[in-house]
């Protein structure tokens, strides 16, 4: 379900980039985004999501591996492992996901960054995250206070099959998407959320500084 949703979430990303970089950011496409220089923490390459579009959308940065800017199974706990191989470029878009869970699958965290241009598209796509939330998550998106345009929001996914917290923030070039999902009537803990949100941020400004 993991890859699938990332995968999507991919796809969804080349509509809101597309429209939100014509109406409103004008942005150059830089060369220097590439990330041959960078680390690399996995070599498996999903032709599903790389195939999807036939070229980058304006504003989203060249598509290479950007697996190196997701959270490690380290920094989630001892137990948690992945559920598949990173996604490369979900969607055609330059970027990484990977889905994270327990043992018996009960809890389960997807994290999803794309790079953008440039600083100023990804806090704008941030702050448009607010009118996908309701694909994924029942709650009302709050203001968040991690990132650029944080934003988060706790209650059930849209068939009540489970609890789900949904959050999003820009950092630098980088958009992320956080999704923890967990049995109905039993949300992952904010402080959980918070701090793994934290992780995050504080690997993208590490590792891809704008």
């Amino acid at each position: 379900m993991g890859v699938v949703r990332i995968v999507g979430l991919g796809v969804a990303f080349t509509a809101v980039v597309t429209v939100g970089t014509a109406c409103t950011v004008t942005t150059t496409t830089s060369s220097s985004s590439s990330s041959s220089s960078k680390p690399t923490s996995s070599t498996t390459t999903s032709s599903s999501a790389t195939s999807t579009t036939s070229s980058t959308p304006s504003g989203v940065a060249p598509l290479g591996d950007y697996t190196y800017l997701l959270l490690q199974a380290s920094d989630i706990g001892p137990d948690a492992a992945t559920t598949a191989p990173p996604v490369q470029n979900p969607g055609g878009i330059a970027g990484a996901g990977v889905t994270y869970a327990n043992p018996d699958r009960t809890r389960s965290i997807d994290d999803l960054v794309v790079v953008f241009t440039d600083p100023a598209t990804a806090a704008q796509q941030a702050k448009e995250r607010a009118s996908s939330y309701g694909k994924y998550v029942t709650g009302t998106p709050q203001p968040f206070e991690v990132g650029t345009n944080g934003l988060i929001a706790v209650g059930t996914s849209p068939d009540n099959s489970k609890s789900v917290t949904y959050v999003t923030f820009a950092e630098g070039r980088v958009g992320v998407d956080l999704e923890f999902d967990s049995a109905p009537n039993d949300p992952a803990p904010r402080d959980v959320v918070l701090d793994m949100a934290r992780r995050q941020d504080q690997l993208v400004k590490d590792r891809l500084p704008a």
